[in-house]
């Protein structure tokens, strides 16, 4: 008896794609590999809980986030429909493995935008007539705070936004990640120093507040902002403000991305710029 080899059906043989990762995620993408827990799926991402951060694999044709691990395949391919309900995903040594799709990493971006110093006098040009509140929001605590580089009151103000709304990232959060990474990384583009030392001061009460006060994800995601390192959209706008791209298109493209979160984001990263634009020459200090 001649014995007979056996092939598994295609839905069920392992399938490798290649992807770009966030740097910000660099620890955790090549530390030894490990579990993970899914936070949620949809056709074009998932989110994974790894220790107390937050990766996001997403497709090709996804909105590029800080924490993104981005596949080269788009979503209409499905690529994520032959993971089962229940896997437990591994990530770790340059991959992520859901059971028959393993993402592997073979290159790497840097979500903080690079822009060049920026006068005062033409930042403000370039964010003249664009809305730098969203209703609901009473955006005058954070401005005046970012403006007066006051720790404490950068501190009471991202207390009332942390958290509010619905969603994985509530508008709260948006509006304050937003105006922190604008502040970051403008801040360092005009030399304000006034500014970055506040953010500086309150880096930590932030994140742990964050932690407390919203979802993991978008703890995430704030901490990305500390760091002036936002998703692709709003890396366009903030560049475009600094001289480097167009104004308008690249703030109606961020302003367009999900239900609440581009508005919310978009008006943040105006005031964050408006605060550089109005800050006074001396500095008080101030205190958590």
């Amino acid at each position: 008896m001649t014995a007979r080899a056996v092939t598994a059906p295609p839905w069920a043989m392992p399938v490798r794609v290649p992807a770009v990762a966030s740097i910000s995620l660099r620890r955790i993408i090549l530390e030894p590999l490990r579990s993970a827990v899914v936070l949620g799926t949809s056709s074009h991402a998932i989110w994974l809980l790894v220790d107390d951060d937050v990766a996001v694999v997403s497709t090709r044709d996804a909105t590029r986030l800080p924490n993104a691990v981005e596949i080269a395949t788009p979503a209409a391919a499905e690529p994520f429909a032959s993971i089962e309900r229940g896997t437990v995903p591994l990530i770790g040594s340059a991959s992520i493995a859901f059971g028959r799709l393993n993402v592997d990493v073979v290159r790497w971006w840097d979500p903080r935008p690079a822009v060049p110093r920026v006068s005062k006098a033409l930042l403000g040009a370039a964010i003249e007539g664009l809305p730098a509140s969203v209703p609901g929001i009473d955006a005058a605590p954070l401005g005046a705070a970012l403006e007066n580089g006051e720790p404490s009151a950068l501190a009471a103000a991202a207390r009332a936004l942390l958290g509010r709304g619905p969603g994985l990232t509530p508008e709260g959060d948006d509006y304050l990640a937003g105006a922190l990474a604008a502040t970051r990384v403008l801040g360092v583009a005009t030399g304000a120093r006034r500014a970055l030392t506040a953010i500086n001061r309150a880096n930590g009460w932030l994140e742990a507040e964050a932690a407390r006060r919203t979802t993991s994800f978008s703890a995430a995601l704030l901490r990305c902002a500390l760091g002036g390192q936002v998703a692709a959209p709003a890396g366009a706008f903030l560049r475009a403000i600094a001289g480097r791209g167009d104004v308008d298109a690249t703030h109606r493209a961020l302003a367009g991305v999900g239900h609440s979160s581009g508005p919310a984001l978009a008006a943040g990263i105006v005031l964050g710029a408006q605060s550089l634009v109005h800050q006074p020459l001396t500095n008080t200090g101030g205190s958590l």
